[in-house]
């Protein structure tokens, strides 16, 4: 690959969020030749721009297309632990590629978090085509095609939740006013919640794509509802946590408020969020102190660093004692 003009490699610095589940922010450092990703700021995953090998194995219909290869794991205090390579990779531009990568990420850690990159947003809408939740982002650029959208679209939204990490909701664990029922099972309640956000969603199920501008955010025509592309929505139309809040069945309102303080460590790293809005997560995400000191170097403000610093403790103490 030829170098560019001036002997110096472009690279920037950007986050990205991840939704459907939501999961917080991605960092990544990009140099022309190789990208670096990090979830918590700390461990970066380096890829390297290449072509693919060519052989008996590989076709040969893609091989001039460049495409990332895992090349390894960074840390400032680890260095680079590179992974099992193809020989027949170019390995001697893989590792200029990669020491150059390293030193930029090295040089911008003190940077972190890195702003959001222009993204579009496809929501999904509610009967009245008002954004309900946030299904899908993908990258703005000039050269973004409707195929590209098409392909980064989400059919529903997940609210994850399983795993090692199952949602728990206070609301539908206590007895119901009606039934006088309680529901305990972990992974029906986040089904619960994911069925709410269906029935709620517009039928046939309506979702859109948004770009925001200076005056709110536009919907593109791509893939929108009839009758609603290129409309103007303010900004107050979106919830700013990705999911709608307000809801009129006390049973409702309880079960996304269970949500939204479950999800509270990574919710911190949106920015924008008002110093009430992100007061009120940074007490709910106490109670999750092992994700908040994984995350916390991705977070762009900080109003209580009081609480901060209490939960990285409780973080240690338990790992300590694990």
């Amino acid at each position: 690959m030829a170098a560019p003009a001036g002997g110096a490699e472009p690279h920037c610095c950007f986050g990205l969020r991840r939704v459907n589940p939501f999961l917080g922010v991605v960092a990544v450092v990009k140099t022309d030749s190789a990208r670096a990703l990090s979830l918590d700021g700390v461990h970066w995953q380096v890829q390297i721009l290449a072509h693919p090998p060519r052989g008996l194995w590989t076709g040969e219909g893609d091989s001039d297309r460049l495409q990332y290869f895992r090349f390894g794991v960074w840390s400032e205090a680890r260095g680079l632990a590179r992974v099992p390579l193809n020989p027949i990779l170019d390995l001697d531009h893989m590792l200029r590629a990669s020491q150059t990568l390293c030193d930029r990420v090295a040089a911008a850690l003190d940077q972190l978090p890195f702003p959001l990159a222009p993204e579009l947003e496809q929501w999904l809408l509610d009967a009245e085509g008002t954004p309900l939740a946030l299904i899908a982002v993908v990258q703005d650029s000039p050269d973004l095609r409707p195929a590209d959208l098409a392909e980064a679209a989400a059919a529903e939204w997940s609210g994850g939740a399983r795993g090692e990490r199952p949602f728990f909701s206070p609301t539908l664990a206590a007895p119901a006013p009606v039934s006088g029922k309680a529901g305990t099972n972990r992974l029906a309640h986040i089904e619960t919640l994911e069925r709410l956000i269906r029935q709620s969603a517009n039928r046939p199920r309506g979702a859109q794509w948004f770009r925001r501008t200076g005056a709110g955010r536009i919907g593109l025509e791509a893939g929108a509802p009839p009758g609603l592309g290129g409309r103007t929505l303010p900004e107050a139309a979106f919830p700013p946590l990705t999911l709608r809040t307000q809801w009129q069945d006390p049973r409702d309102a309880g079960l996304v408020a269970d949500y939204i303080a479950w999800l509270s460590p990574y919710l911190l790293t949106l920015p924008g969020l008002s110093d009430e809005t992100r007061r009120s997560l940074e007490l709910s995400a106490l109670r999750h102190a092992l994700v908040v000191d994984d995350l916390w170097r991705l977070y762009p403000k900080v109003v209580d660093p009081a609480l901060l610093a209490q939960a990285r403790v409780e973080a240690k103490l338990r790992r300590a004692h694990a």
